[in-house]
């Protein structure tokens, strides 16, 4: 079993990974993908940063404040490239490559930011920024059709499968 580091490049089809875990159920080529769970995305800031200024009341007052994001030009998937879906008037002030290091930047009180739901749920001094309904995302399991019979893909799809369904509630 090969693992490739993410964000990068690469095709299931010429064998340069043999399972990945997307972000979008793959549409073209041979492919085998099953939905592993779904996920949200919402608005939070840090406690910290509410009580210096305030919370926004409607999604036009976001522009009032200081926006974590991400890189726009990095995005790897179009399902990735949803800050228009919180506010069509969304102005990044930090843009940030990782998920991890805009959760780590709004945990830090910089600002208002998109977040993973399971992960702004891990930390406590992050409050909930409900002025828009959190959207959702799917994460999949994908390996090529060629590579289904091979036990050791069997094993660890099977493994990652297991894992995620004994943390689903994680993802509620």
């Amino acid at each position: 079993i090969q693992l490739v580091p993410v964000p990068r490049s690469f095709s299931l089809s010429r064998r340069e990974a043999d399972i990945a875990i997307t972000v979008e159920r793959p549409t073209e080529g041979r492919l085998v993908a099953g939905k592993l769970v779904d996920y949200t995305l919402g608005l939070f800031a840090s406690r910290a940063y509410t009580e210096t200024h305030g919370l926004p009341q409607t999604p036009a007052e976001l522009g009032r404040h200081t926006l974590i994001g991400y890189v726009p030009d990095l995005i790897v998937s179009p399902s990735l490239d949803y800050a228009a879906e919180f506010s069509a008037d969304w102005r990044t002030s930090f843009a940030i490559s990782s998920a991890l290091g805009q959760a780590e930047a709004v945990r830090s009180g910089a600002g208002i930011g998109i977040l993973h739901t399971f992960v702004a749920r891990s930390m406590p001094e992050l409050v909930a920024v409900d002025i828009v309904a959190p959207i959702r995302r799917a994460y999949w399991l994908v390996y090529h059709e060629s590579v289904r019979p091979l036990r050791r893909v069997q094993i660890v799809a099977s493994f990652i499968t297991k894992a995620v369904e004994g943390e689903r509630g994680l993802f509620v």
